[in-house]
């Protein structure tokens, strides 16, 4: 019976052993799993071969087991992974450096256009096309791209001189005043543009007698077009001094084309077609008035005296009858002063 009662007492002891040994280990695995805290994501301490930042490499372990791995997997929550998604995303994923040029309003140049790496831009202020120049004063020079090639009668226009009028204040006294031979009625300004020596679209200006206007318009038009050269076109009253002769003369001296002026024909007494509006001078310096003597060219400007005789037509605004003015005025009827015998009068159309 002892022996029998031994034994029983030698099993309880072993499985009570047994039993405490298993929960002394239980509780060993449960502390060395969780030791390592919140941010050990669930993998004991010296178990995976894996350091995280501030841990020891001298409590690391190289041993990692299928096991320990599938642990780690489990254990690493979802909330842990988006946050490192998140806090990373930033960081990791470079951005394009974009840079426009700003355009020339508020960069404050209106030249500055540059491009820039990354995606540039460019910005051009293109001028608006004007629609008319009635407001434009004579001699100012108009950029060539606010005009319409499209439609350019609009530039030349005609318009009535009534009293009273800014036209009529310029010439009341001087090139006009008034006579039996024309009425202010019988008269029109024009604006129209032309193309100067240097090559700019310029304004000008001009009177001429009603009947003439529409074709002269429609002449000076086609002169444009083609980009003929003409130096200016201002009333002669610009050039007024004293009277219509010295008027006349600087006009000249200035190289400027004129049409109406009430006087007499140059060396005579009759009434020159100018004084009618019928009659136009154009670049007079390049063509000058010239009479002849004894077969030798005379004429009032210094400045004829290159053009007097040299009348070759390759000869820059020198007017010949291979010249676009002049197959255009003649078209028309007009007749050249280049053509008369003498005296001649290169610069000269009339009607």
């Amino acid at each position: 019976m002892r022996n029998r009662r031994k034994r029983r007492e030698n099993i309880v002891t072993g499985l009570l052993a047994s039993g405490m040994c298993i929960v002394i280990a239980g509780t060993v695995i449960f502390a060395l799993k969780y030791a390592g805290g919140s941010g050990n994501s669930g993998v004991p301490t010296g178990t995976t071969g894996i350091s995280t930042e501030g841990s020891s490499s001298e409590n690391t372990s190289e041993i990692t087991t299928e096991s320990t791995a599938a642990s780690t997997s489990e254990s690493t929550s979802e909330s842990t992974t988006e946050s490192a998604t998140e806090s990373t995303k930033d960081t990791a994923e470079p951005k394009p450096d974009i840079s426009v040029t700003p355009s020339p309003e508020t960069s404050g140049d209106s030249s500055a256009t540059s491009e820039s790496e990354g995606f540039g831009f460019s910005f051009s202020e293109e001028l608006e096309k004007l629609t008319s120049i009635k407001d434009l004063k004579a001699g100012t020079i108009v950029s060539k791209d606010q005009i319409d090639k499209n439609n350019l009668s609009q530039y030349f226009t005609s318009s009535k001189i009534e009293k009273g009028d800014s036209v009529y204040e310029r010439i009341n006294g001087k090139s006009y005043k008034d006579n039996k031979d024309i009425k202010l009625s019988d008269l029109r300004y024009l604006k129209m543009l032309h193309v100067n020596f240097d090559g700019d679209y310029q304004v000008g200006e001009m009177i001429v007698n009603k009947s003439v206007s529409d074709e002269v318009l429609g002449i000076f038009k086609s002169l444009f077009s083609d980009g003929y050269q003409i130096y200016s076109m201002y009333l002669i009253d610009n050039f007024w001094e004293k009277n219509a002769g010295t008027a006349d003369w600087n006009s000249i001296e200035a190289n400027n084309t004129s049409c109406f002026c009430y006087r007499a024909a140059t060396g005579g007494s009759k009434l020159s077609k100018h004084a009618l509006g019928r009659a136009i001078d154009i670049n007079p310096q390049q063509n000058p008035y010239v009479t002849f003597k004894d077969g030798k060219a005379q004429y009032s400007h210094k400045n004829a005296a290159d053009y007097a005789t040299n009348r070759s037509s390759k000869k820059a605004h020198v007017i010949t009858t291979s010249d676009k003015a002049y197959k255009l005025f003649n078209k028309k009827g007009w007749t050249w002063g280049g053509s008369w015998s003498s005296p001649k009068d290169y610069q000269h159309f009339q009607k």
